[in-house]
């Protein structure tokens, strides 16, 4: 269908991309993953089991098949292979909750709306949805959070090891997630490190909370789950407060405030641990190990959020500067995910 350069064949699967994506999010949504957990089906089996066409069905599963999600066998037999377990719905987090989420309906109406918002400056989601993320999200969607809940504990999961082997959260006595959603990272750091944890998000972000924590084998008493807007005031009682991915969602002018609310809320000692996937600076790698491409998904946070995308790393030095912190620390964890550590200051008068 195109030409047969590098760059050409670079460009066709790029060209390509959402098809696939599409493909993913269709049998993933159907739960054809989880049904080939338990052995190989015919198409008819399947069909029958998704309540969809035999022939079309056939073609789609063909496709992935191609692609190595499935393998064929003879017969029209299809079964699973590595890529389709990481797609499975029906047990822990994972990168199919995360797929669905990316891959959902509504998010493709909000890139669709791209190109209008580079012209009008309006968040490309609130265009196609006619309301912002969180409301569309959180409070009107059930189906749609739980994805969204279910997509960030996934994250979460895939980089606590790594984040655990360089970063040592039992030095200090009580942490606070802010903006920490259902509370899988802070149950991970009070379950490891034996310290006193703090819950805060909004209140409806906070809602699955406490049954979460108690799936999760936290007690009551070990995890206070505070509700909340980070933009007017964050509780007391933390020596040291964590976000990840939090921050990235404000424009510079409402990080300033949420980091603003954070010194508030800390001790005269204490420290902001930020979490962030970097944007990495001219020059360096784009891509991450496990396949993250930061300066894509920057768009993504721009077509979701008014003013919000993920930064370099000298970009978050010089918000949290002006916020009243300077970096103690940047530590690398081998994943997708940064640690920068920070700790009170005075302001900087430019």
């Amino acid at each position: 269908m195109l030409g047969t350069t590098s760059a050409s064949k670079k460009l066709a699967q790029m060209t390509y991309g959402y098809w696939q994506s599409q493909c993913l999010y269709v049998v993933t949504n159907l739960g054809i993953p989880n049904l080939l957990q338990s052995g190989a089906m015919t198409v008819e089996t399947i069909a029958k089991e998704t309540s969809t066409k035999v022939e079309t069905l056939y073609v789609l599963l063909r496709a992935l098949a191609h692609l190595g999600v499935f393998v064929e066998k003879p017969g029209r037999v299809f079964a699973a292979t590595e890529l389709s377990e990481h797609l499975i719905t029906n047990a822990e987090p994972s990168l199919g909750h995360f797929l669905m989420h990316i891959i959902e309906p509504s998010m493709w109406d909000a890139w669709r709306e791209l190109g209008n918002s580079l012209k009008t400056g309006e968040v490309a989601f609130e265009r196609a949805q006619g309301k912002n993320f969180y409301e569309f999200f959180m409070t009107e969607n059930p189906d749609s959070r739980n994805l969204f809940n279910n997509a960030m504990s996934f994250l979460t999961n895939q980089a606590i090891d790594s984040l655990f082997e360089v970063y040592d959260f039992g030095q200090f006595d009580t942490v606070m997630d802010v903006g920490g959603n259902q509370g899988a990272l802070i149950a991970h750091i009070v379950k490891k490190f034996g310290c006193k944890g703090i819950l805060f998000d909004l209140p409806h972000e906070i809602e699955t909370a406490p049954a979460f924590l108690a799936r999760q084998g936290i007690d009551q008493d070990a995890v206070q789950v505070i509700g909340g807007n980070a933009l007017e005031e964050i509780p007391k009682g933390a020596d040291a407060i964590i976000m990840k991915y939090f921050l990235s969602v404000f424009s510079v002018e409402d990080a300033i405030k949420v980091l603003t609310r954070c010194k508030e809320a800390l001790p005269k000692q204490g420290k902001v641990v930020l979490l962030q996937t970097l944007v990495p600076p001219r020059g360096a790698p784009v891509e991450y190990p496990d396949g993250t491409i930061p300066a894509l998904a920057a768009v993504q946070m721009m077509v979701t959020n008014p003013g919000g995308y993920w930064r370099t790393e000298q970009e978050y030095k010089e918000l949290f500067e002006k916020s009243g912190f300077q970096l103690e620390k940047v530590i690398y964890t081998g994943t997708s995910l940064t640690v920068m550590e920070f700790k009170c200051h005075e302001v900087i008068q430019e």
